[in-house]
């Protein structure tokens, strides 16, 4: 009964931490939407180089623990590849050809595409609870963007883009997970993967223009703390608290806390900007929490108690 409890508290921290993951990335929403003077692919990479350079120490710590086979070494690379540069550069250039609303729909369909892709590449269960909590968040996600945008109009090549940037987000953590199993630490494999990300990210932004172009660029002191808050929390730390969880629930529990992330952008620029809140919000609220709920809780079937077996404990690598 000790371990079982033991097992179920850490697993309410888990929880409380993504929620704060989830808050955190919603007020990077905010914080980016005030960075919209400068190019996207300067914002991204400015934000993403801080949280290399925050997450450096970690490789510093590891540096004994980096002989890895090319098998690790790959995966890392295509994390970096995927859910960092390829996710912010397709992000950055999808959201110029679509709507916000259309924009936080696609993304909000990453716990869905998440759960597919776990069951049929990594084995991950899909119960109808799961699939249940996935429907409820996403309904209530599509509340929120249609109350704040009046409804949703298909936009071509932009709607196009960010699905794949999504999928590249969702790849991201597939990757992570396969690492993790294999025996990474969580660290590591965050720390690591942000160093690709920002190679391939500055690899991209001299393709576009030269490194002059983006030293010349006027930026404020405020705005240099927005930039820094951006990678330093959000980037940094939240992509910590993320793999960390994908460690220990799995690729497809850990996607279902991102449909609360509309509603914490909401609130977030209801509070910083001025953006107006309705009575419709609570009830996409209530509809997120309980599809976080219903999707990420593991559910045990009451089987008869046989005295002779030693209680299961579960966890995860």
């Amino acid at each position: 009964m000790g371990d079982t409890q033991k097992m179920k508290n850490n697993e309410r921290l888990m929880y409380l931490m993504l929620a704060g993951v989830v808050m955190l990335w919603g007020l990077n929403v905010v914080m980016v939407k005030y960075l919209t003077m400068f190019p996207p692919i300067y914002v991204a990479l400015i934000r993403m180089t801080v949280a290399g350079a925050c997450l450096a120490p970690i490789v510093y710590r590891y540096r004994k623990s980096l002989k890895f086979n090319k098998v690790d070494w790959l995966l890392l690379a295509g994390v970096g590849a995927s859910s960092i540069a390829l996710h912010q550069i397709t992000l950055a250039t999808g959201v110029q050809y679509t709507t916000a609303g259309n924009a936080s729909l696609i993304l909000a369909l990453n716990p869905l595409a998440t759960a597919l892709l776990a069951m049929m590449l990594l084995g991950e269960g899909m119960s109808w609870r799961k699939g249940l909590g996935i429907g409820i968040g996403f309904t209530g996600v599509l509340i929120v963007v249609v109350s704040q945008h009046g409804g949703i109009h298909m936009n071509g090549w932009g709607d196009g883009i960010m699905f794949f940037s999504m999928l590249m987000y969702v790849t991201g953590g597939l990757l992570i997970r396969k690492l993790v199993v294999r025996g990474v630490p969580v660290l590591l494999v965050t720390a690591l993967s942000q160093m690709f990300g920002v190679a391939f990210l500055w690899a991209a932004a001299l393709t576009m223009n030269p490194a002059s172009y983006y030293f010349e660029l006027d930026v404020s002191a405020f705005q240099w703390l927005v930039i820094f808050a951006s990678g330093a929390l959000s980037s940094a730390l939240g992509s910590i608290g993320w793999n960390f969880g994908i460690r220990q629930l799995g690729a497809s529990r850990t996607a279902v806390f991102l449909n609360g992330m509309p509603m914490a952008s909401l609130l977030f620029a209801a509070l910083f900007l001025g953006e107006q809140l309705r009575l419709v919000h609570a009830l996409a609220l209530l509809m997120i929490v309980g599809g976080v709920y219903l999707g990420s809780r593991t559910w045990r079937q009451t089987a008869p108690v046989k005295r002779a077996v030693t209680p299961e404990v579960t966890t995860k690598a």
